[in-house]
């Protein structure tokens, strides 16, 4: 019975979601992050609608949910942001575009030495090495583009001729003393003026092109056309330099005692700071909450609480707390209930709201209501790729593993069919959570049908991070038990193809597998950078032990955001066997 139930509710609602089309007026404020920015131009992307922000900064437009609006400043990062069902405040903060400035340098960040720059070179594919160093594209303050060697065409006759197609505008001429060797002008006022490219193969400089230069020998090329950029190679450097990084010649730092990359989480000089960060515990609750905690008794608290309700009843943030404090702080499980209906039925069509009591639900093991929570949100957004696995994962807290099957199933079914977006960030977060249910309750799935993917050689602990707003932007700081951090950056700023990925598959999560043995301690903590509304955002660490095998155990976390811009220990996972909250 419950399996069709999952197949009904996803017929229906994936028909009434793609049947209906709904216009939205969004507004908000552009600005720098200190000033408002006026005459930005906000249009939505492939039409003809657009607007820009007035003195103050301020704009609003309609557009169809779905659609991009995309916000445009000369000298300035474009931002593009997919429209949600929930998207109503999107309040918009620009960045300078280093790019497009010529002879200006942007030196708010401190500046990384050339040691630094050589440890990150495997990884970090905006660093080029040349004869003077390692230019970082984010920093040197010209135009400088850079290729990887997989983007160029391999079956190209010679790098010139790949990088062709990777270069707009660029004319490329036989030489009047070789036919066979080709000249490349980067765009027609340099073929004008006679000045054509010159080259620099693996720190040394050629005035020809170097056609033994094989396309699939290239690892990483990077074209330098201005001025300010080019003036160290000298006379004839006018036409631009075309630096080329080859596998062969390719002299990387490696993890000592081995071939592989050196590993940036264990750099030797990203030492954790003791009291960098600040417990979350120490964080100060809001106003109404001191307000309701100095009450004698639960009558007194219930008073008090219907009294402040009159002036926050628009808050889906006071139920909230309001739903943590009764059944956290006062023990009232009747009060709590009915605090949970009323968010359930003022905000029922604002799905983060209800995902954030749902959070806070399953922290409280009360699996049940969490999912009718979660299917409340399947129904409004089953074109979001999220809505699977949180949905699955509350059957499997119920024990329905069957009905879990079922979703996973639909999920990779929709994907093949190209019914739902394929992500290569969210499909392996989803196939770690098929496998693990598999490995621990393949005999309990009788006659579901699915293909179960290729199991991962791992044995150790799983943290698994989901958010409830999209917008949500913070710093993740993984401390490992040397005291050294890992830190991924989930913003638009240094993160804007993640995020892309994120709206337009629809999903907020990301995992970490520590293998075993985990000696010592593992530190979570996170800086909230904010929403584009302003608001809140609720965060769910979930830490399975022993992941993936018969003895898989788990504890939910959930964590209220709110300060911004402040470094907050969240908890610590320790020896792998249990976690402790700051």
């Amino acid at each position: 019975m419950l399996r069709t139930t999952v197949f009904s509710l996803f017929l229906f609602s994936f028909s009434m979601v793609f049947s209906q089309s709904q216009i939205k007026k969004v507004w908000g404020r552009v600005s720098d992050g200190v000033s408002p920015i006026s005459n930005v131009n906000i249009s939505v992307k492939d039409t003809d609608t657009g607007v820009q922000s007035n003195a103050d900064g301020t704009y609003e437009i309609y557009v169809d949910e779905g659609q991009t609006l995309v916000y445009s400043y000369v000298g300035m990062r474009t931002v593009e942001i997919i429209v949600e069902d929930i998207t109503s405040v999107l309040n918009v903060t620009m960045y300078p575009n280093i790019e497009q400035l010529d002879e200006v340098v942007v030196t708010k960040k401190k500046k990384k030495t050339q040691k630094e720059l050589l440890y990150e070179y495997e990884s970090n594919k905006n660093l080029i090495k040349t004869g003077f160093g390692i230019l970082d594209k984010d920093r040197v303050g010209y135009s400088l583009r850079i290729f990887d060697g997989d983007e160029l065409n391999p079956a190209a006759i010679d790098l010139v001729r790949a990088l062709q197609g990777r270069l707009p505008g660029v004319i490329i001429e036989p030489s009047p003393d070789d036919p066979n060797i080709p000249v490349m002008y980067l765009n027609t006022m340099k073929k004008l003026l006679g000045q054509s490219a010159i080259y620099e193969v693996d720190g040394m400089i050629y005035r020809t092109a170097p056609t033994f230069v094989l396309p699939n020998n290239i690892k990483r090329v990077a074209v330098i056309g201005s001025l300010a950029g080019a003036s160290k190679y000298g006379t004839g450097s006018a036409g631009g330099v075309i630096v080329i990084n080859t596998k062969t010649g390719n002299y990387a730092t490696r993890e000592p005692g081995t071939n592989k990359p050196y590993d940036l989480a264990r750099r030797r000089d990203n030492y954790f700071e003791k009291g960098s960060a600040v417990a979350i515990s120490k964080m100060a609750d809001p106003k109404y909450i001191e307000e309701v905690s100095v009450a004698a008794s639960e009558t007194e608290a219930v008073a008090l609480y219907q009294e402040l309700e009159k002036k926050y009843q628009a808050s889906p943030f006071f139920y909230l707390d309001m739903f943590s404090f009764f059944g956290e702080k006062r023990k009232d499980g009747g009060m709590q209930k009915s605090i949970g209906e009323e968010i359930e039925n003022k905000f029922a069509t604002d799905p983060t709201v209800l995902k954030a009591l749902a959070y806070l639900l399953e922290q409280q093991n009360q699996y049940e209501w969490a999912s009718d929570l979660y299917k409340q949100i399947f129904a409004m957004r089953p074109h979001y790729a999220q809505s699977y696995s949180d949905l699955a994962r509350s059957y499997e807290n119920m024990g329905a593993v069957e009905s879990a099957m079922v979703l996973y199933a639909r999920y990779f079914d929709l994907v093949e069919k190209s019914l739902l977006d394929s992500s290569k960030t969210f499909t392996p977060i989803i196939k770690r959570d098929v496998n693990s249910l598999f490995a621990r309750q393949g005999s309990l799935m009788g006659s579901t049908s699915v293909v179960q993917t290729e199991a991962e050689d791992f044995d150790g602990v799983r943290l698994l991070l989901e958010w409830n707003n999209s917008e949500a932007e913070f710093e993740l700081q993984l401390v490992n038990p040397e005291n050294q951090y890992y830190l991924w950056e989930h913003t638009m700023f240094s993160n804007a193809e993640r995020i892309q990925e994120e709206k337009t598959s629809g999903f907020s999560s990301e995992d970490y597998l520590f293998y075993k043995p985990i000696q010592g301690n593992w530190t979570v903590n996170v800086k909230y950078l904010g929403n584009k509304s302003l608001t809140p955002s609720y965060l769910k660490a979930t830490i399975f032990y022993d992941f993936g095998t018969k003895n898989q155990r788990k504890e939910i976390k959930v964590f209220k955001l709110t300060a911004k811009n402040i470094n907050q220990a969240l908890f610590q996972i320790k020896n792998g066997g249990s976690i402790t909250t700051f």
